[in-house]
């Protein structure tokens, strides 16, 4: 028996990890942790307790606490907090546990979290990038505005989904955001039928080991639709990006075709993407290939063999009979889950 612990599970990101560990076949105990007793992928697991957020001073004493005690073999996660507060810590969590964190190094989570870092890197590393400026640089922004038409786009450097993003149409508006700050300009790519999101799996040593690519239509930064597709240009650019970059384990890369056809990145999350639970469904297996790589040490090609289909995402809903939130929230744990009868879609009432 594997003990997993997956932490923020009151994300999209970390709750597709949970439904891709237990689609695998692999003999697992799920622990999950969250900030609120009211997070829904708490009840997803086998056990659960609350976490504190991953800023707080006491979070990394409490982590290695929780999987001394639950003798945790890996841990998971889709927050990216979480993950740079580990990473940048690593070593004090490899020589006080002996639970196994796979992630790219510090920098290249930074690269991967800032906008204007990633536009910076695709740049430097003569890969398909969009023209990019800091709103701040007045000097950059004219620049800017002298090479690139309207519509452009300004998001925040270090935003989540499609949260604070303003679509520019004209100089009127350009003015109304002049006074954001950490906002980045980019050349708006394509249009929203010509957007695609590619997971990639490298190896402990850097290697692309395979690569799953979904044409898709967004809601709120969120897939709703998605058709896994064989784009040799877009494959041909996430390989590049893949060499330059060298990531560890999961490198979700998100890509536009400009006017020609040619396939743009202007986001490179270094973590397990949104998509995740979608893509195990499709033969892209990347949560069980992290756990059978780094804990069983064992070949990971049986994990990724894709098939051809399309997926509609909707909304569910969660039932739990009996007090599950109160005890989380009182007692800060459940250790057995099933006691409270989860339920999806409906209930029986009889």
């Amino acid at each position: 028996m594997i003990n997993v612990l997956v932490l923020g599970v009151g994300g999209n990101v970390s709750q597709g990890i949970i439904k891709a560990l237990k689609k695998s076949r692999m003999e697992l105990c799920i622990i999950g942790a969250c900030i609120s007793p009211f997070s829904a992928g708490l009840y997803m697991c086998d056990e659960a307790c609350l976490s504190p957020y991953a800023a707080d001073d006491d979070f990394m004493a409490w982590l290695i606490d929780l999987c001394n005690k639950r003798k945790v073999d890996i841990i998971l996660t889709g927050v990216e907090e979480i993950i740079k507060k580990i990473a940048e810590h690593i070593h004090e969590l490899c020589c006080q546990t002996h639970s196994v964190f796979v992630s790219s190094s510090y920098e290249q989570l930074l690269i991967g979290q800032d906008k204007y870092l990633t536009a910076q890197w695709l740049k430097e590393n003569k890969c398909n990038y969009p023209q990019y400026c800091i709103l701040e640089d007045k000097a950059a922004v004219k620049e800017f505005i002298e090479k690139v038409e309207f519509p452009f786009i300004a998001k925040p450097r270090c935003g989540k989904s499609s949260k604070g993003i303003h679509m520019v149409y004209n100089d009127i508006q350009l003015k109304q955001i002049e006074h954001l700050q950490n906002y980045v300009l980019e050349e708006y790519i394509g249009d929203n039928n010509s957007e695609y999101t590619v997971g990639c799996y490298c190896d402990r040593n850097g290697i692309l080991v395979d690569m799953i690519i979904m044409h898709r239509m967004l809601n709120k930064g969120t897939t709703i639709w998605a058709e896994i597709v064989d784009n040799e240009k877009i494959r041909r650019e996430a390989e590049k990006i893949c060499m330059a970059f060298n990531p560890r384990g999961p490198l979700n890369i998100q890509m536009r075709l400009d006017a020609t056809g040619n396939p743009v990145c202007f986001e490179l999350n270094v973590r397990f993407s949104g998509t995740t639970a979608i893509r195990a469904n499709f033969g892209f297996c990347d949560v069980e290939a992290m756990i059978r790589e780094y804990v069983f040490e064992e070949s990971i090609e049986p994990c990724f063999h894709i098939i051809s289909g399309e997926v509609y995402r909707y909304d569910e809903e969660m039932y739990l009979l009996g007090n599950a939130a109160k005890d989380m929230q009182h007692k800060n744990k459940i250790v057995n889950m099933n006691k409270f009868q989860v339920s999806y879609g409906s209930l029986d009432c009889t």
